[in-house]
């Protein structure tokens, strides 16, 4: 376990389709346009909005300030806190392990029996080198902490949140969609420690098996209407689409549920959720921004892992990629090149065991060679028409609600 590195799945080395800074190398025209979607103001129908999240609890706010001690996920973080029991606990003795501090021989030497039980429930045996890692990464939490506004992490509610404009979900909360805890079943993997949003949180626990959509930034017009057409008739059955918010696919995709709600019941039909891979004061591309407010006013939601502030590199988009396929029981692959970071996505889909499936091309078109040769290699099965999806996902459902989190504030 080496943090970051060992988190990208050996297949998935790939190009990736943004640009570090997250713009997509464009502030072009809209993907609205492009799409030919048509969103009204504000006299459209929208859907009842869900009870919105409380401010963060103890142990949420404890979760996020171990996020921002983090580089990306950390599997030894995550060992950690399973050995600790509670990530307050945790961050406590990270604190006080610091040099100076009296209790600093009592909390190192706490922090290594944590770390080692936290491996022992995770199946693994403490090694030399994993403690020599794991001492690496203290090192720098430690480092990191100090960066913090207030050493009195308790009181750090509003700086997490954004003054209030973000919320945070953890996995105790009603809110967190459970199947991201797919991501911790591998030893050398890890799930998010909690997750920031913007919009409706309801809108990750209202379809037990969403669709996730994925493909390049750089598609044709034949890729594109798949995936708006796809996400437009999974949607209208009340299914969750999942994306990147991304330029191209990805764009398609979440127009395409967006769509579902301006032809039939809003309440009735699914919501849309784009996975960004920095803080969400950093989203883009700047030409999806008419994009990510229609998704807000939709009932869906903006979600990232990350701290607000942290930058979207390009690593970072890899990372991102595991928590959409983790979010979705499909995977569909609307179009890809063959070093496309769409099949990155893919390559977790499979190894989280989703239903990957890939949109067949023209094999003289190399926009199409990453998913003809997902399908050549079993790793996907061939989608033969968009009206298959429907056969592909589970029954129509109405989005459920998630029950209001009544947890006293701490």
């Amino acid at each position: 376990m080496s943090g970051v590195d060992t988190m990208i799945p050996a297949d998935g080395v790939c190009d990736i389709d943004e640009t570090a800074d997250g713009t997509g190398g464009t502030n072009g025209t809209n993907d609205a346009s492009m799409d030919g979607i048509t969103v009204t103001r504000s006299d459209e129908v929208r859907p009842t909005p869900g009870p919105t999240p409380p401010p963060p609890d103890v142990e949420t706010l404890a979760r996020a300030t171990l996020t921002f001690c983090l580089d990306g996920a950390d599997a030894l973080m995550y060992a950690l806190i399973k050995g600790a029991g509670a990530p307050s606990v945790a961050l406590d003795l990270i604190l006080a392990s610091r040099t100076g501090s009296p209790q600093a021989n009592a909390s190192d030497n706490r922090l290594d029996q944590l770390f080692a039980l936290g491996l022992a429930r995770w199946g693994r045996r403490v090694s030399a080198r994993g403690m020599d890692a794991f001492h690496r990464a203290l090192a720098g939490w430690r480092a990191r902490l100090e960066a913090l506004p207030s050493s009195d992490w308790r009181t750090l509610t509003e700086w997490f949140t954004m003054d209030g404009r973000q919320w945070i979900i953890a996995p105790h909360t009603p809110y967190w969609p459970m199947q991201l805890q797919d991501l911790s079943t591998r030893r050398d993997w890890a799930a998010p420690l909690c997750l920031w949003g913007i919009g409706d949180a309801t809108a990750l626990t209202s379809c037990e098996q969403p669709l996730a959509v994925v493909g390049s930034r750089g598609v044709t017009d034949y890729g594109r209407e798949v995936a708006r057409e796809v996400a437009f008739r999974a949607a209208s059955d009340g299914h969750l689409i999942v994306s990147g918010g991304a330029m191209g696919a990805d764009a398609a995709a979440h127009w395409g549920a967006l769509s579902a709600s301006g032809v039939g019941d809003p309440k009735r039909t699914g919501r849309t959720v784009a996975v960004f891979a920095g803080g969400l004061n950093h989203i883009g591309p700047l030409s999806n921004m008419r994009l990510f407010d229609t998704i807000t006013q939709r009932g869906g939601a903006l979600v990232s892992e990350l701290c607000p502030g942290t930058i979207p590199e390009g690593r970072r988009f890899l990372l991102r990629n595991r928590i959409i396929a983790a979010l979705g029981a499909q995977v569909v692959v609307a179009q890809a090149r063959l070093r496309s970071g769409a099949l990155n996505t893919a390559g977790w889909g499979c190894d989280l065991n989703r239903l990957v499936i890939a949109v067949p091309g023209p094999i003289t078109t190399p926009h199409n060679a990453g998913c003809n040769q997902l399908i050549a290699d079993a790793k996907a099965i061939l989608l033969t028409s968009a009206e298959e999806i429907t056969d592909l996902v589970h029954p129509p459902h109405p989005p459920h609600v998630a029950a209001a989190d009544t947890h006293d504030e701490d």
